[in-house]
């Protein structure tokens, strides 16, 4: 290529539409190379990724594009396109070269075409691979089809640079498979990419991070597992951090100790000298004067030092507690005992999936993935074990459960957490709830907000929370894709909470680092012949 950059970013300013500054005086490129780019949801990835696509004005500063830089939205394409080629934005370079290969060329076909003669084939095989065909109609796909057939147009494009926004949002296993060895084909083709992504198994594909972090940018050398080093690394040197400040705290307040002991030593003996006599009456007089002004001075700079020390610790002090934050539920006497049932299906069919009965059971405090490619029912079989849906056949048995589905329907947007957990906690003082929610990490401005004013970890948080505090007190919490739209330090939250659950826990989720974290003892996998229960290791 001409230039060693796809996109170069300048003094960038990025302002909201209320005037607010998102992002000030960015200086960034990027080249032949995989970038990540992640940070809290809300704090501008998605709008940064548009901008440098070019699809959203600057309040200051310049961007250089080179070539062609093409943006993929998260919910992509409009759903009343006529074909699917038109939904993935190729009709218009297909129809040149069906017209040119049929000798019905048009002045502008070369145009179209550029020098992809080979998309037409390029397009078929893609297509193939993702599972999907021509004909299919668009308002028909589904939001992982149509996630789908958005990449698939990305990257049959003609762009230098992918801006790709939560690619691995609503794809399954296999599919997530199809979407890194594309990513690995386009970035061995001479080409970029920037994802912008919670996703941490596609985060392991980059060469580098950038994280969005107080209207700029912190850059991280290499992949996830780098980043992951690096923290570990600041976690280190925060606790030595804490640990100096602490010794000069101790060692400073013994010197003062020692001062004051010499200070108090220097004004008895000048007492005593004054008893015996043999100095000037003046000077003897102005002896305490000076003792007291001397003290005085010295007791001020110790106060002062001892308010350093003490600063310095607690910042330190700080520091460390942020790093080390884990959300937890509270202790609400859920366990199940070993031999215990938790769950058991007996020769269950749901409405919807697999038509072979299932006949499985789980004791004690199970952790279970049910697991699957989209559409094969993996949603309607946890609905149908929560008891939203009669199964066709069988029955399901097990102690009290809760289900907290993706949309967390259960909250409402307008009310406060501290008054919806009032509302079904009953007879739980308010300053006990305010702690339990504490615990998981929701301090106390955030409890008293309306919840759809909340991030999306935090809502997610307070619906658990919601969820397990409410009667018959729950054993067996179910979550259908918790981890979908969640920014990384909200699914690390996310981990940290659950991971202290102690009842059972049944999880639909594609995310497999998600699950990995969840120390699973149980999935229930989809197969043609029907689910398959078995160990907890990857399905």
């Amino acid at each position: 290529m001409a230039h060693p950059y796809f996109a170069a970013l300048h003094g960038v300013d990025i302002q909201l539409p209320d005037g607010r500054t998102l992002f000030h005086d960015l200086h960034e490129t990027f080249g032949v190379e995989t970038v990540g780019l992640t940070g809290h949801n809300g704090s501008g990835k998605s709008t940064l990724g548009r901008a440098i696509a070019g699809e959203l004005p600057l309040a200051a500063g310049r961007i250089e594009r080179p070539g062609r830089i093409r943006y993929v939205e998260q919910q992509a394409g409009p759903t009343d396109a006529a074909s699917l080629a038109q939904l993935a934005g190729l009709a218009a370079p297909l129809h040149a070269l069906r017209r040119l290969a049929a000798g019905e060329a048009r002045d502008e076909d070369f145009d179209l075409a550029g020098e992809r003669w080979d998309l037409e084939a390029r397009w078929q095989a893609m297509l193939a691979q993702a599972g999907l065909h021509e004909d299919m109609a668009p308002a028909a796909l589904s939001g992982g089809q149509r996630t789908l057939l958005a990449l698939v147009g990305a990257f049959c494009s003609d762009a230098g640079l992918l801006v790709l926004d939560e690619p691995g949002n609503h794809l399954d296993r296999g599919h997530r498979a199809f979407l890194r060895e594309q990513m690995r084909a386009w970035r061995q083709s001479g080409r970029g990419l920037l994802l912008i992504t919670h996703d941490r198994e596609l985060l392991e594909q980059v060469e580098r991070i950038l994280e969005v972090r107080a209207g700029g940018l912190r850059r991280y050398g290499g992949n996830w597992s780098a980043v992951t080093a690096e923290r570990d690394a600041e976690l280190l040197a925060a606790g030595a951090r804490l640990e100096r400040a602490r010794v000069e705290r101790r060692q400073g307040e013994a010197q003062q100790r020692e001062q004051a002991a010499r200070a108090a030593r220097r004004n008895a003996r000048g007492e005593r000298a004054a008893a015996v006599g043999g100095q000037p009456r003046i000077v003897l007089n102005a002896q305490p004067q000076r003792a007291q002004q001397t003290d005085g001075a010295r007791a001020e700079r110790h106060a002062r030092q001892r308010e350093a020390w003490q600063a310095a610790v607690g910042e330190a002090h700080a520091l460390l507690d942020g790093m080390l934050e884990a959300p937890a539920f509270p202790r609400l006497g859920v366990a199940i005992p070993d031999g215990q049932s938790a769950l058991a299906l007996d020769g269950l069919v749901a409405a919807w999936g697999p038509r072979k009965p299932l006949s499985w059971a789980a004791s004690g405090p199970a952790r279970i993935a049910i697991c699957g490619p989209n559409g094969c029912g993996k949603s309607t079989l946890l609905r149908t074990i929560a008891g939203e849906i009669a199964p066709d056949a069988g029955q399901v048995r097990g102690v009290p459960g809760v289900l907290v589905d993706q949309h967390l329907q259960m909250l409402d947007a307008e009310l406060s957490l501290l008054e919806q957990l009032r509302a079904v906690a009953l007879g739980v003082d308010e300053g006990r709830l305010r702690q339990m929610l504490a615990i998981a990490g929701l301090g106390p401005e955030r409890v008293l907000r309306p919840a759809g004013t909340l991030s999306g970890g935090e809502r997610m948080r307070g619906a658990l929370l919601l969820a397990v505090l409410g009667r018959p007190t729950p054993r067996l919490l179910m979550l259908d894709e918790p981890s979908n739209h969640l920014d990384l330090a909200s699914v690390e939250a996310l981990e940290a909470l659950l991971g202290s659950w102690q009842g059972a826990l049944v999880v639909v989720s594609h995310d497999e680092r998600f699950l990995a974290g969840l120390a699973l003892s149980h999935r229930i996998a989809w197969s043609p012949g029907g689910w398959v229960a078995g160990d907890g290791g990857v399905g």
